[in-house]
C-alpha cells in the first residue's frame, strides 16, 4: 500500500490528542487511525513557544539553525504553529527529549513505524540543535 503522512492541521482535536491519519482509501483510513498522545503535542507547543521567545530576546539568529528539526517535529504531528500561554521557564531541550521518549514508547501499528521513527528522530534533532545553539551561546 502506498501511503502518505497528512500534516493538516486539523488533526488537533479539542481533547488534547492529535489524531495521524494515512492518506489511503476510506476503508484503510478507518482502520488504521491512532491517535498521538496529548502529552506530546503539549511538549512540542510548549518547546517551540520557548524557542519562539528566546529566537526574540537574543539577535544573532543563532536560532534559526534549530528551525528546520522542530519545523519537522511540528509538521509530522501535524501541528501548526500557535501561541501559547503557559510557562516559558523550562528547558526547551529537554521537552523535546521527554517528547521523544514518549514517542518512542508508542504502540503503532506497522504501516506508522517510519513515522514514529521519523518523528522520534526529529524530536531528537531538535534537542540536539537547541543544544548546540544553547552551548554556543555559553562560549
Amino acid at each position: 500500500m502506498l501511503a502518505q503522512l497528512s500534516t493538516d492541521s486539523s488533526g488537533f482535536s479539542g481533547n488534547g490528542r492529535v489524531a495521524a491519519h494515512l492518506l489511503c482509501d476510506e476503508r484503510e483510513l478507518m482502520k488504521n487511525n491512532f491517535e498521538v498522545p496529548g502529552r506530546v503535542a503539549a511538549l512540542v507547543i510548549q518547546a517551540e513557544a520557548i524557542v519562539g521567545a528566546l529566537e526574540v530576546k537574543q539577535a544573532g539568529g543563532r536560532w534559526a539553525m534549530t528551525a528546520f528539526s522542530r519545523f519537522r517535529a511540528l509538521q509530522l504531528l501535524g501541528l501548526p504553529y500557535e501561541p501559547f500561554d503557559g510557562d516559558l521557564d523550562a528547558d526547551p531541550a529537554e521537552l523535546f527529549d521527554l517528547a521523544a521518549i514518549e514517542v518512542d514508547q508508542l504502540d503503532v501499528p506497522i504501516d506508522y513505524l517510519s513515522w514514529r521513527l521519523a518523528l522520534g528522530d526529529a524530536l531528537r534533532s531538535a534537542a540536539t540543535d537547541i543544544r548546540m545553539v544553547q552551548d554556543a551561546r555559553d562560549v
